[in-house]
Formats: C-alpha cells, sequence, structure tokens
C-alpha cells in the first residue's frame, strides 16, 4: 500500500472515484480475517459534499485501547509554498491536489472489521497529535521524516490492539501490508473496496526508496513482481510481521518512491520501533514532547 484514499459511507457512492489522497494496495488479496488493531480512518465534511460523510481517508493501528497510530500526513495540511514545490510535496506522499481543509474535517475511526462500512467498533477521534519531527519531508536525504501522529479516542475500545514490535524490520523479513486503498493500477478509475485488502511483501534495500528521501526512522517495502504495492487510500496503513507467532506492527505506509504511479516502485513505511518510546510517551501524557 503506498497511497491512502478516502471512501463514501455508502455503497451507493463507493464506486465512485476517490481524489488522491494517500497509499492504496495494488496487486492485493482479501484478507481472510481482520488483524488485531487493524483502523480506518475515515471523516465528515458535508458541507463539501454528500459523499464526504464516513469518508476513508487512510488506515491506522490500533496500539492502545484509547489511541491509534497513523501518519501524520493524513491529519494535517500541507504547508503553504510555491505551486510548484507544493506540488513535488503532496505528489511525493499521494496526497489530495486540493485537499479539503482538516479544520473542516471530524475524524472517527472503525477498528477490528474487515468492512470499512460495518462492523467491528467506532469512536470520535478527541486529540491529535503529530510528531514534533514531521514536515511535510521537506528535508535533505538522510533527514528524519518522523511522518507519525497519535489520535486520541472519545472512549476505551474493546478490540484487540495490535502489539508493537521491539526491534526495526529488516532486509529480507516478511510483511503484510493491509488497507483499503485503491485496487487499480490507473489509480484513478474505481472506487475503493469495502473488503479490506492484503499484500504480503518483504523489507527490501534502502537504496531501492532513496527517490523517497528514505531516512533513518522507515523501511523500504518492496513491490512484489515490479507491479504490486500501496496506492491512494493506504496511507497510514498497517505492515505486520509475524514474531514468536504473534503478528505485531513494524511499520506505517507513508508515501511511494513513485510520486506518479502506485506499485512500480518500493514504498517506505515509518518504522513504529524507532518511535516506540514517543508511542508510548502520547499515551501516557496525551502530549507530543
Amino acid at each position: 500500500m503506498a497511497v491512502a484514499l478516502t471512501a463514501p459511507a455508502t455503497t451507493a457512492v463507493a464506486d465512485t472515484p476517490p481524489p488522491p489522497v494517500t497509499p492504496m494496495l495494488i496487486g492485493g488479496h482479501p484478507a481472510a480475517t481482520a488483524p488485531p488493531g487493524i483502523t480506518s480512518l475515515q471523516y465528515d465534511a458535508p458541507e463539501h459534499g454528500e459523499q464526504y460523510v464516513d469518508y476513508h481517508t487512510c488506515g491506522g493501528a490500533l496500539v492502545f485501547r484509547g489511541w491509534v497510530f497513523t501518519a501524520a500526513h493524513c491529519v494535517i495540511d500541507p504547508p503553504d509554498g510555491p505551486p510548484a514545490a507544493r506540488s513535488s510535496m503532496i505528489g511525493r506522499f499521494n496526497a489530495d491536489a486540493a485537499p479539503i481543509p482538516t479544520a473542516d474535517k471530524k475524524f472517527h475511526v472503525r477498528v477490528g472489521s474487515l468492512d470499512r462500512l460495518a462492523g467491528g467498533e467506532t469512536s470520535t477521534v478527541t486529540k491529535i497529535v503529530v510528531h514534533p519531527g514531521w514536515k511535510w519531508g521537506d528535508g535533505a536525504p538522510k533527514t528524519k521524516v518522523y511522518d507519525a501522529a497519535m489520535l486520541k479516542l472519545d472512549h476505551l475500545l474493546q478490540q484487540s490492539t495490535v502489539p508493537l514490535a521491539r526491534d526495526a524490520a529488516r532486509r529480507g523479513d516478511k510483511v503484510s501490508v493491509y488497507g483499503w486503498g485503491v485496487t487499480e493500477p490507473d489509480s484513478t478509475r474505481s472506487g475503493l473496496p469495502r473488503h479490506l485488502q492484503q499484500l504480503d511483501t518483504r523489507v527490501t534495500s534502502p537504496s531501492r526508496c532513496a527517490a523517497a528521501f528514505l531516512s533513518g526512522d522507515e523501511i523500504c517495502a518492496d513491490n512484489p513482481s515490479g507491479t504490486d504495492g500501496g496506492c491512494y487510500g493506504d496511507s497510514g496503513a498497517a505492515a505486520l510481521a509475524t514474531i514468536n507467532g504473534v503478528p505485531q506492527l513494524v511499520g506505517t505506509s507513508s508515501r511511494s518512491a513513485d510520486p506518479q504511479f502506485c506499485g512500480v516502485q518500493p514504498d517506505v513505511f515509518t518504522s513504529s520501533p524507532e518511535l516506540r518510546d514517543w508511542i508510548y510517551h502520547v499515551a501516557r501524557t496525551g502530549n507530543a514532547t
């Protein structure tokens, strides 16, 4: 999954082409079961159109019963700037070229369901805590990006949480990515799937994500067959590795090494083990620092 897309709340509008927002899954398959903590991040912004109700925008992971971990670019506006620079920045993170302002979005989550429109548990997001190091990736290569945010929920959920892996995933490790992003290679002509998709891949050489300015707090995930990967709607999506028989969170989808097409290059994932201390700090204090 390399791009996160938002989706309508009803099947009647689910086939409407969604605007490009962030990573999706090309070449995946329907997941047989919902992994622990799987989350669809959605928002309501009806003043911008009736389709923007229960609109899936990104994935996420329930890491504590009251907190969801996702990508920072899913919940914050791009900074103002020259059109060319802004376009390049948005493209790198597969974001909507004309996004609805974050202030107009009322975020909520659906956790623990294969279906992004039904089942599991829902909760309203009451607070967004963005990593203080996040700067929309405007740094030089090797500068840490910190595409990470924690979302506080209005009540504790009864759903299973996903354990945070202690060690960063390494080259060759098997990972499974889960999301509701676009599934067609053209990235624009189909709506989001209702059923959760799964893509099995491996961590690959950091050099293959050099074009995406891979940093020390991130991992590079292969695009199987040279065609498969994340796309619009998959930003913030969970990458899980089975460690000692238990699925554990090793990353969340951030961006693609190719800003134009999904699946043709590897994808960059924020390494959750690298941010483990920060994730716990936010859950304890409610503050970014």
